[in-house]
């Protein structure tokens, strides 16, 4: 999931890293995750970046499932963090672990392509330069994941924007 609306990025990188959500992102949130739990969508496991939007997001989804003991805030998830580490962490997660990632732009929608493309190297870096997954504020992505070995592998379920999800409140 990628962040709720959080106005304009700041100029500062360091002030940009507090940049909290608007009264109407966290709102858009809040419809968000009660939209997702009507839904039936699940998850034991909560991934957020420690940006102030990004984490606000994660917990406003968390306190309405009542999984604010399970996020875990993962410097990985930066904008600059590292894919293949944050892969190495989730592939030591137990089989039936359902998570929960919220980030930023352009990293997941990289992230979301590197998962779900092939094997191939050549493929794989023509993806990560040309993304054809771009998640808006807010949208979200369900990924099945079907290999941790030799790298992380999955197959695209579902991918909805925030106009959809706000539908079904």
């Amino acid at each position: 999931m990628r962040h709720g609306y959080a106005g304009n990025r700041l100029s500062d990188p360091m002030k940009d890293t507090k940049r909290q959500l608007t009264v109407s992102g966290k709102k858009e949130v809040v419809e968000i995750a009660k939209s997702l739990k009507k839904l039936g969508v699940k998850f034991n496991v909560i991934f957020s970046s420690p940006l102030a939007r990004a984490f606000q997001t994660a917990k406003i989804i968390a306190e309405e499932y009542k999984l604010t003991e399970q996020i875990e805030q993962s410097e990985d998830l930066k904008p600059n963090g590292s894919k293949d580490s944050l892969y190495n962490k989730l592939s030591k997660l137990n089989i039936d672990s359902v998570i929960l990632i919220v980030g930023h732009e352009p990293y997941l929608s990289s992230m979301i392509n590197d998962i779900i493309s092939s094997n191939n190297d050549a493929d794989r870096n023509y993806n990560k330069n040309n993304n054809n997954i771009i998640l808006k504020k807010a949208g979200l992505s369900r990924i099945k994941i079907t290999s941790t070995v030799p790298k992380l592998k999955g197959e695209l379920r579902w991918l909805l924007t925030p106009r959809i999800l706000k539908k079904i409140a």
